[in-house]
């Protein structure tokens, strides 16, 4: 009984011993393992389970939503997830849609937004803040970007909003593309787009049109924004191109990642950790810039 003790004692100290090694894009990858194919509750209750297992507290925004269109009615329920970490009447939101199509496991779309948040939770929870941060998981982006609206709608004071990231598709290539730059809502959060981008010398991208994501929600309101994805080399100007076209895709000249999206493709099998880890680390890199602005 004694060597099985020992040997027990062995096995826990390996173990944990790994769970220290883990790189943080091992760790992004198991979340979207976690999340991937998973119903739209378990997506939601993924999240919460994740937030408690860094002991960081969370409150939720739930809604309801109604449109009538002649003979068409939409009636759909949801809740943003949020966990708000720092001090200071400035507010970032760094954001990801959790939400996936109903033909879709929703692995790149967005599990890898989703992972990619709550890597930045966990290594930035007790960083020294000047302002307060809401990492926020969006529902209902896939309906018609209803989660982001009620967040607004309900938690943003725009007297204090410093600035919104949106992640989406984060999790093939390396490639950051950032957009839509331009249009004066994001004159403030552009110079320290370009300075993560300096520091982190990823291969950067920054374009004019960008597809409809939760941004739009913050840019119709005139509050600052802009969009990161990482994806393959060349997409960047294909998803810009056809943004501007009205979401029309040339056979031709698809982006890579239009060829999984919104498809039972989307899975992890389609996915690298290094692009979750761009995208991680060029975020991390954003926020500690902004954070250093805050006077």
């Amino acid at each position: 009984m004694k060597r099985f003790g020992e040997l027990v004692l062995v096995i826990l100290i390996f173990c944990a011993g790994l769970a220290a090694q883990m790189q943080p894009e091992d760790e992004m990858f198991g979340y979207v393992v976690g999340i991937e194919g998973k119903s739209h509750q378990d997506r939601a209750d993924f999240i919460k389970n994740q937030l408690r297992k860094m002991h960081v507290g969370f409150f939720t925004v739930p809604f309801e939503y109604y449109s009538y269109h002649a003979k068409d009615t939409l009636n759909l329920s949801g809740e943003d997830i949020v966990a708000r970490i720092g001090d200071g009447q400035k507010r970032l939101v760094v954001g990801a849609h959790f939400d996936a199509v109903d033909s879709s496991a929703g692995a790149n779309d967005n599990g890898s937004g989703v992972a990619v948040v709550l890597e930045l939770i966990k290594s930035m929870k007790d960083f020294h803040w000047k302002c307060t941060v809401d990492f926020v998981f969006f529902d209902q982006e896939e309906k018609g970007l209803i989660g982001s609206q009620f967040y607004i709608d309900r938690v943003v004071d725009r007297k204090w909003h410093y600035g919104m990231i949106n992640l989406d598709i984060e999790g093939s290539g390396n490639e950051v593309y950032v957009g839509p730059v331009g249009g004066g809502d994001d004159n403030f959060l552009m110079p320290f787009v370009r300075g993560a981008a300096s520091r982190t010398k990823f291969i950067y991208r920054e374009k004019d049109s960008y597809p409809s994501s939760d941004y739009e929600s913050f840019a119709v309101m005139r509050l600052e924004n802009i969009s990161i994805s990482v994806v393959p080399k060349g997409d960047a100007d294909l998803l810009a191109r056809m943004t501007k076209t009205g979401g029309k895709i040339d056979p031709k000249n698809m982006p890579k990642v239009m060829k999984v999206m919104h498809t039972p493709k989307d899975r992890t099998d389609q996915m690298t950790p290094d692009a979750l880890k761009i995208s991680f680390e060029f975020t991390k890199t954003l926020l500690e810039l902004l954070n250093e602005s805050v006077h």
